[in-house]
């Protein structure tokens, strides 16, 4: 999600912008989602099931995808410049500190603003983060990361149905807590898992860090990607200020829509 972890601007890489925009868009359409169940004292719409969920995991897949695929062209990007062992790893490492420094600072926003059991206490950013340190041990794996891709996914879909612990060190792990796991859950089980998946598939899409023969087509960007990429350029900050904006003004259109709504914080 970071703009941080994108190739450098010199060598970006449009389609992998365009995937990171898409998400952002659904990012948004889920929140939206979520801010009028929040906000409306009558249930509206609910974000936690059908449709809308569905919309969320498939938000959540496609950032953790993206974030995989860009970790393997600048993997690639700086073995071709003579980079190996720590130096390389290094520079995975500063980007992922960019990353779970952001946050660390959603959990804190959102433990003045929820209180409670709400806030966010391992959530997409902090996925992101620890995946960001995590993928560069393992891209060597090449096709093997398939299956550890699937056992990754089955291990955090079999925990998702065992019964809560009062263990908040196993909260990142995908083990239910017996308090609740917050708002904005994305544990390392499943959540690894396409993370996995995207960056086996920039590994094999771009081996030396640009297109192989399939994306000749792609060298010249149309006339309308720079603008349509302009958000996934800039994703982080994107997601750090998304909701303070959005809220307010799901808030005003609920009111123009004649729609009651609670300002209580007790919802």
């Amino acid at each position: 999600m970071s703009s941080e972890a994108a190739p450098a601007a010199a060598g970006r890489l449009w389609e992998i912008d365009l995937l990171r925009t898409a998400a952002i868009v659904m990012m948004v359409a889920y929140h939206a989602a979520w801010d009028v169940d929040m906000l409306a004292v009558d249930e509206l719409v609910d974000p936690f099931s059908g449709g809308w969920r569905a919309l969320q995991v498939a938000c959540g897949s496609l950032f953790l995808a993206v974030m995989g695929m860009t970790l393997a062209v600048m993997n690639a990007r700086g073995r071709a410049r003579g980079l190996s062992g720590w130096p390389l790893y290094r520079r995975h490492a500063r980007r992922a500190a960019t990353v779970l420094g952001a946050a660390l600072l959603v959990s804190a926003a959102t433990f003045v603003a929820l209180g409670g059991d709400d806030y966010v206490r391992f959530g997409i950013l902090h996925c992101i983060g620890v995946a960001m340190l995590l993928c560069p041990l393992l891209i060597r794996l090449g096709v093997w990361l398939l299956p550890l891709a699937a056992a990754i996914a089955w291990a955090g879909l079999a925990l998702a149905g065992t019964d809560p612990r009062d263990a908040p060190w196993l909260l990142p792990f995908g083990v239910p807590q017996a308090g609740g796991a917050g708002v904005d859950w994305y544990p390392l089980l499943p959540w690894l898992a396409p993370a996995l998946v995207g960056l086996w598939l920039g590994a094999v899409l771009y081996p030396r860090g640009d297109r192989g023969r399939w994306g000749a087509r792609l060298s010249a960007a149309p006339r309308w990607a720079p603008r349509a990429t302009a958000p996934g350029r800039h994703a982080l900050p994107i997601y750090l200020v998304h909701q303070p904006v959005l809220i307010p003004l799901v808030a005003l259109a609920l009111l123009a829509a004649g729609v009651e709504i609670d300002t209580s914080g007790n919802r």
